[in-house]
């Protein structure tokens, strides 16, 4: 009896976890996306192509949006973002 709980317990927390990363999972796309979207618009503001927004990481995308609520005049802002772009 004792090991038809443990097996249970196992498949339960086996299924609920698998549900719980799939939620993260799609929260964190649905994040990246509203990221990507609101670069768009600073990306339009400062004249970047707002292609290359498809091919940048996660990491990279923060980044900028580090750079962009800086205190950097826009040239400076430009060129730390062409440069990271750049890195892709």
């Amino acid at each position: 009896m004792k090991f038809s709980f443990t097996t249970a317990a196992t498949i339960a927390a086996l299924t609920f976890g698998g549900v719980a990363i799939a939620q993260s999972t799609s929260e964190m796309g649905q994040g990246y996306d509203m990221l990507q979207t609101a670069l768009a618009t600073d990306f339009e503001q400062m004249g970047i192509p707002t292609d290359t927004l498809d091919n940048l990481t996660l990491g990279q995308i923060a980044a900028i949006k580090a750079v962009v609520e800086s205190e950097d005049g826009d040239s400076q802002k430009r060129g730390q973002i062409e440069a990271i772009i750049a890195n892709n």
